[in-house]
């Protein structure tokens, strides 16, 4: 019976081990933007990569849904599944920030409007 056990044992901290040691999965998808700035014009340029076949997609920021509030979904996802990319346009006049939300696994994007999330330290 005490043999039983400490095999039990044994074959528990091995999958433990292996688990632990296992390297988190690549992402699917990636997103890349820069900004094109002159004295009177900018414009924000992102590309989206599926890393899986190597396939590159212009992503019009302008077009994508945008946030409405906290940005957080209702299930919670395995880590890496969310990066977020922001860049600035700037010209003499005029500076914009734009960040945009890429779920890594499924390539969906959100522009997020960073008037109407949580700030941190939170504001006075």
């Amino acid at each position: 019976m005490s043999r039983a056990v400490l095999l039990a044992l044994v074959v528990a901290g091995c999958t433990t081990a292996s688990t632990a040691s296992a390297p988190p999965p690549q992402p699917n998808f990636e997103l890349d933007c820069r900004a094109s700035n002159t004295a009177t014009a900018a414009e924000l340029f992102c590309v989206r990569t599926d890393t899986r076949n190597g396939s590159i997609v212009r992503v019009l920021h302008g077009s994508l849904p945008v946030s409405n509030g906290p940005t957080a979904v209702s299930v919670a996802e395995p880590p890496g599944t969310y990066t977020t990319v922001c860049d600035a346009t700037s010209t003499t006049t005029r500076s914009d920030l734009y960040c945009i939300r890429l779920n890594t696994r499924t390539g969906d994007m959100m522009l997020v409007n960073l008037q109407k999330i949580e700030s941190i330290p939170t504001s006075k």
